[in-house]
């Protein structure tokens, strides 16, 4: 089996013992809830096929819903999430040559890259989350006082968890 492959199985089983063990039991001011088991999603190779992508998003989100007791809202805001990735990656510019082995992680990428890629895809997390959990725009301003603090709070800790755990793929 592949090294990458084994690494991502790893990080996979990481993010959510993280997610469901540590960072669920967390509730800034009654509504703020980091969610870090994105990175999975994130970094994940720029050539994965789409139906793997949309897979592997939809398993990643339906995992976290059976931990958390909450059956459709996470596996349906991750698999948009997956589904838009790779229209994202083309949406923002890079700046140096993507290459083979690097990943669409904060080392590979530089800072400005990963920060646009992870808030809109985080940002489009958090909306559809709510949204379906809400199902209404009666309270859209709590909504997106909800959607932009969660937002927020799961980019810093998504960073923090980059910095920490993710290694540079760069091979000199």
């Amino acid at each position: 089996m592949n090294n990458i492959y084994i690494k991502q199985i790893f990080y996979f089983i990481l993010l959510l013992a993280l997610q469901i063990l540590i960072f669920n039991k967390v509730c800034l001011w009654g509504m703020v809830t980091p969610v870090v088991y994105l990175i999975f999603i994130f970094s994940l190779p720029f050539n994965t096929p789409k139906w793997a992508m949309v897979l592997l998003g939809f398993l990643t989100g339906f995992l976290v819903d059976i931990f958390c007791e909450v059956i459709g809202f996470h596996a349906l805001a991750t698999l948009i999430i997956a589904f838009l990735r790779a229209g994202t990656i083309k949406l923002i510019p890079l700046r140096v040559e993507r290459e083979e082995h690097l990943l669409p992680i904060l080392y590979d990428m530089k800072f400005g890259w990963y920060f646009q890629y992870a808030l809109y895809l985080i940002f489009i997390h958090q909306f559809v989350y709510f949204f379906a959990d809400a199902l209404s725009f009666q309270n859209f301003g709590k909504l997106i006082l909800v959607v932009l603090s969660n937002t927020l709070a799961s980019l810093l800790c998504i960073f923090l968890i980059q910095i920490l755990v993710y290694k540079p793929s760069k091979r000199y």
